[in-house]
């Protein structure tokens, strides 16, 4: 592990912050009530959509990163997205309507008493070069440890509706944050509640924003923003009726088909900690009604919550995805099976962890959960500029020595093609027919589709979507984005390291996410952790760059053509306060 540099008592200054409305808002139509969809309604117990982009200071004299215009400029976007500056809030359930089933969420808009959108000023002591290494240093290294960035403590605090309890009157469900650095550097963190956002929706939202921007800063017309707010959308690919009280049980055959965890928290109070015990509580308001027939304990005994947790970043070139792709693709005489290049990479670094945790002669089986965007595999698709949260998660599972094995014909190809295989099963008739079964279920947060610690695996990918391709108007990338994920045992992140655009000749050209190197995050109990970064394995097919060394990266651009398969998607995690902080369990209505 690198040794942490002592950090100064005060990293962070609030300086002050105030609610958006946007303009004009209040003076339409009045108040507007929208019940979120069968998606959103499972993720409201999830970790907070967040990221946080830090901006180099920009030099010159120039405005780009002028606090003043991106207040304005936020502003003027929110007036696309009035939503969001709505009162998240649960439907009202009395138990005799057959139509409004418990633990539904929706959204009210359009008051001037809205809790609108939180704006949070901050200043921090520090300069940015002694918080986070810029990219090429960190690329160089091969690996980083983010422990030495304290994200957490970066952030103030905030409360936002329904994010780690029940609570939501006044409450907002976005916060930005606008923190300068004694560099003067800037950087912009944004945290949503999940079921009103993914991380597709709130990286459109950023995008917008940033064009918006740049419009009024180089005093040019403002670009039309569409975002389509339409969560009946969603629910009209469901199979069925999904509103009165009659179940199909076809139908269900076809949802419970699927490779899906069903962990019950209503059935998981033996051994669960103390913090998450209160999760565990069905709702006064179903005792006595039918709950339907449970899922499956959680194994607690496979997670110690209270282990201390370590977070790096693992890069990989070009040429090394290419190789791990490779050799996935022609493992043991497989070479018609088709995998994609980031089930190749998962299933490496899937390999990496088992390693890690010393289960290669584990006849058990462990689990990774994949993450999937549900927007192009509905019937009919929705459109990308949807927002909310359609995502869902599909359960790999193998026993640990296949995913572990070095042996010729078991390579990562095994869990590639276990990966690909499970993914592939989301086809827009079994989305169509989950949708059903979730609009069913008597309270939409009571199973976790995943689980972490010791056998499991959460990963959440945003290739695509451009990360580093954020721009206020100073014409640089970001120095580097935090894709700030819960510092939990097991907890894996994919994304490119660098913009998505490639120089080719004297043009610049949109690329694919693995056409530059790709940063893969991950959270693991420190002991795992130490083990897996002095891994030998851990250079793709013995290549040279070892960790703790440092030697420039090679950067090449394969021929191969490929586009991200699953969607980018958003974690699925407990929801919890902040990194670093004791475990806090999702509430338990």
């Amino acid at each position: 592990m690198s040794a942490s540099v002592p950090l100064p008592a005060v990293l962070i200054e609030e300086i002050g912050r105030t609610r958006l409305l946007p303009e004009q808002y209040g003076q339409g139509n009045g108040t507007r009530i929208v019940p979120l969809s069968i998606l959103d309604n499972t993720v409201v117990r999830f970790a907070l959509t967040s990221a946080v982009w830090y901006f180099n200071n920009p030099g010159g004299e120039s405005d780009a990163l002028s606090t003043e215009l991106l207040a304005s400029s936020l502003q003027k976007t929110l007036n696309a997205y009035p939503q969001w500056a709505g009162q998240l809030h649960w439907m009202p359930y009395d138990g005799l309507d057959g139509e409004q089933r418990q633990g539904r969420v929706c959204i009210s808009y359009g008051s001037p008493s809205d809790p609108g959108l939180e704006l949070i000023f901050a200043r921090s002591p520090r300069n940015l070069s002694s918080l986070v290494p810029d990219s090429m240093a960190r690329m160089e290294r091969g690996a980083w440890c983010a422990d030495d960035l304290p994200s957490a403590q970066l952030l103030c605090t905030t409360s936002l509706a329904l994010h780690s309890s029940s609570e939501y009157a006044g409450k907002p469900c976005i916060s930005v944050q606008v923190t300068t650095f004694a560099c003067g550097g800037l950087s912009i963190a944004l945290r949503l509640v999940h079921c009103i956002a993914d991380a597709i929706a709130m990286f459109q939202f950023v995008k917008d924003w940033a064009a918006t921007h740049r419009a009024l800063l180089q005093r040019r017309p403002l670009p039309t923003l569409t975002p389509v707010f339409d969560p009946a959308l969603l629910d009209g690919a469901a199979t069925g009726c999904v509103k009165g009280e009659t179940v199909d049980p076809e139908i269900l055959k076809i949802s419970r088909s699927l490779p899906m965890a069903k962990f019950d928290w209503w059935a998981s109070a033996p051994g669960c900690p103390e913090p998450m015990l209160s999760a565990t509580a069905v709702p006064p308001e179903l005792e006595g009604t039918d709950l339907g027939p449970p899922g499956d304990p959680m194994p607690w005994a496979e997670w110690d919550v209270f282990a201390p947790v370590s977070h790096y970043l693992l890069y990989f070139t070009p040429t090394e995805v290419e190789r791990i792709w490779e050799e996935a693709s022609s493992a043991g005489g497989f070479e018609g099976s088709r995998v994609s290049r980031l089930d190749a990479l998962l299933a490496f670094v899937w390999r990496l962890i088992i390693r890690a945790r010393g289960m290669e002669r584990d006849p058990e089986l462990v689990h990774m959960f994949v993450t999937i965007g549900a927007r192009t595999r509905l019937a009919p698709p929705l459109p990308n500029t949807f927002l909310g949260s359609p995502i869902v998660l599909a359960r790999v599972s193998l026993p640990a020595e296949q995913v572990a094995s070095s042996g010729p014909s078991t390579d990562c190809g095994v869990g590639a093609r276990a990966i690909r295989s499970a993914v592939s099963c989301f086809s827009p008739a079994a989305l169509g027919a989950y949708l059903h079964d979730a609009a069913h279920e008597v309270n939409p947060q009571r199973f976790w589709r995943a689980f972490l610690g010791r056998r499991h695996s959460i990963v959440t990918s945003w290739q695509n979507l451009d990360a580093y391709g954020i721009d206020f108007g100073s014409g640089a990338p970001p120095r580097y984005v935090d894709a700030v994920m819960p510092s939990m045992d097991g907890c894996i992140h994919v994304m490119e390291a660098g913009p998505l655009s490639v120089r080719r000749g004297s043009t610049e050209t949109p690329g694919r996410w693995y056409d530059s190197p790709v940063c893969v995050s991950l959270h693991l109990a420190a002991e795992v952790m130490a083990k897996l970064v002095r891994d030998a394995v851990y250079r793709p097919c013995g290549y040279a760059r070892v960790i703790g060394v440092n030697c420039t990266s090679v950067v090449d651009s394969p021929t191969k053509s490929e586009s991200g398969l699953y969607g980018a998607v958003s974690v699925y995690c407990l929801a919890t306060p902040s990194q670093g902080e004791v475990l806090n369990p999702p509430a338990s209505r």
